[in-house]
């Protein structure tokens, strides 16, 4: 599995309009994206900062949506008003979730 993280720097308005774009406009994009597992969004309410995390079923899947990740983050982040710190990607070397 592979995951690519992008990281983001908001106010509290922009995190609120920014979780409504994902869940409401990215959300349906990325199911219907070939490889997708799932997604992550951690927040740190005090220094503004977002993770968000897309977990891709190989690095070719994650590859593939290289293109569109990029162009949807510059939505994202122009729709919201926050600011783009990073966008990396990482092997997943461990994951357990229990729910």
């Amino acid at each position: 599995m592979f995951a690519r993280v992008h990281t983001l720097e908001t106010t509290p308005e922009q995190h609120d309009e920014g979780l409504r774009i994902v869940t409401e406009e990215l959300m349906p994009w990325l199911r219907d994206s070939t490889g997708f597992r799932g997604l992550i969004r951690l927040a740190d309410p005090e220094s503004g900062r977002v993770l968000t995390v897309t977990l891709w079923a190989t690095e070719e899947s994650m590859r593939d949506s290289a293109a569109a990740a990029e162009q949807l983050a510059a939505l994202t982040t122009a729709g919201a008003g926050a600011t783009r710190v990073g966008m990396d990607q990482y092997e997943v070397s461990f994951f357990d979730v229990q729910l």
